[in-house]
């Protein structure tokens, strides 16, 4: 919103003012997305937009004019739709970051615009890319635009647009030293005037140099805005279609709630021996219209409430194991049993001595054969 002090101040002053404080908050140490880094960053908007609105209201720029026909303290004023264009990427909004990012670059053609309307940039190709885009909204055509361009061209036309812009930055920080300079003391009037004369040509070719150095970082800074307008549609679409969504679940939901609890939510089912839907029990007066049930859910519902967590047994172990072997699932019995090896009667010694004779023989194979005799590895034991 603009505020009294500023529209009450010279165009001038406004403008001043609003260069020194987008030069402070390039080189602040706020984060950006602190509060306090957003008020400045408002601030600076609302003044640039009052110095926008002053020019507008004065009809200083004209395409049937040239850079010869405005003085060195008009032609800076070119600079004020780019700087608003900066600042305005500045604000931190996620709702209506697509309204900003799309003002922003308005505000930079209108100044790409004017820049070449004036001739203070000459013929350049990425600037008549941008300008012949009719809509300021980022569509397919716009971003398939960059891609059909070779990417190593691409690439060397940045490197010379990076390479002239530090040139150029270098010239603007000698000219700033220059200007902020005391000029040396006259001997003679006429040295005066010289003096006047060259700081006069300086400061004018300072203001040329300011305008064409804007106009290189604008082409850059274009093509990213382009993308990040893009992106920003994108999440708004996906916001809204998660709104959606979730208000449709939450619809879905609410109507089961509703149904489980209606004395006729049987209607909305299918007899599943028919394949056809169950007859509702109710009319919409009310009255009954097939025999039904009424059965107390709520409670059986309110029983189950102080029930444990865990599973509990239906039925004993023996229970079980009876309903198993009932099935068939435990195997009883078995084969016959062995004889028991009959005892040798004490008198009988031939018996005893074959008894004997044979522990021996089988004592003498155990002596011949030790335990793991056999065996090629090493666990003989």
């Amino acid at each position: 919103m603009e505020s009294g002090e500023s529209r009450d101040l010279p165009l001038s002053v406004n403008f001043a003012r609003a260069q020194s404080q987008l030069k402070s908050l390039n080189n602040t140490s706020l984060a950006s997305s602190s509060e306090e880094y957003q008020k400045q960053a408002n601030d600076l908007v609302s003044l640039l937009k009052t110095c926008s609105r002053q020019i507008d209201r004065l009809s200083l720029f004209s395409s049937n004019e040239t850079t010869e026909d405005y003085s060195t303290s008009e032609l800076k004023l070119i600079l004020v739709n780019a700087y608003l264009g900066e600042a305005l990427q500045k604000l931190s909004a996620p709702d209506g970051r697509t309204e900003i990012l799309s003002e922003a670059l308005a505000k930079y053609k209108s100044f790409l615009s004017i820049c070449q309307s004036l001739g203070i940039v000459e013929q350049n190709k990425d600037v008549d890319r941008i300008l012949e885009d009719p809509e300021d909204e980022i569509k397919q055509t716009a971003v398939a635009k960059p891609m059909s361009v070779d990417p190593g061209l691409n690439r060397m036309q940045k490197i010379e647009r990076f390479k002239r812009t530090r040139a150029m930055q270098q010239e603007i920080a000698e000219m700033e030293a220059r200007l902020a300079g005391k000029p040396g003391a006259a001997t003679r009037h006429s040295d005066v005037d010289e003096q006047e004369q060259d700081m006069e040509e300086i400061e004018r070719e300072y203001a040329v140099k300011l305008i064409e150095l804007k106009v290189y970082q604008v082409i850059d800074d274009v093509d990213m805005l382009r993308s990040e307008i893009e992106m920003a549609k994108q999440m708004e679409k996906m916001k809204l279609r998660d709104a959606g969504s979730n208000k449709e679940s939450k619809k879905v939901s609410a109507e089961a709630d509703g149904a489980e609890w209606r004395l006729d939510s049987q209607s909305y089912k299918i007899d599943p021996r028919t394949g056809k839907p169950i007859l509702p029990i109710l009319n919409e007066k009310g009255q009954p219209m097939r025999p039904f049930v009424l059965t107390n859910d709520r409670q059986r519902i309110k029983e189950s409430v102080f029930r444990p967590d865990w599973a509990l047994p239906t039925m004993t172990v023996d229970e079980y194991l009876k309903q198993e072997q009932e099935r068939g699932n435990i195997i009883s019995g078995g084969g016959k049993e062995p004889d028991e090896k009959p005892e040798i009667d004490d008198n009988d010694y031939k018996a005893l001595d074959a008894d004997t004779m044979k522990k021996r023989e089988w004592d003498d194979f155990k002596d011949d054969n030790p335990r793991g005799a056999g065996n090629r590895g090493g666990n003989r034991g």
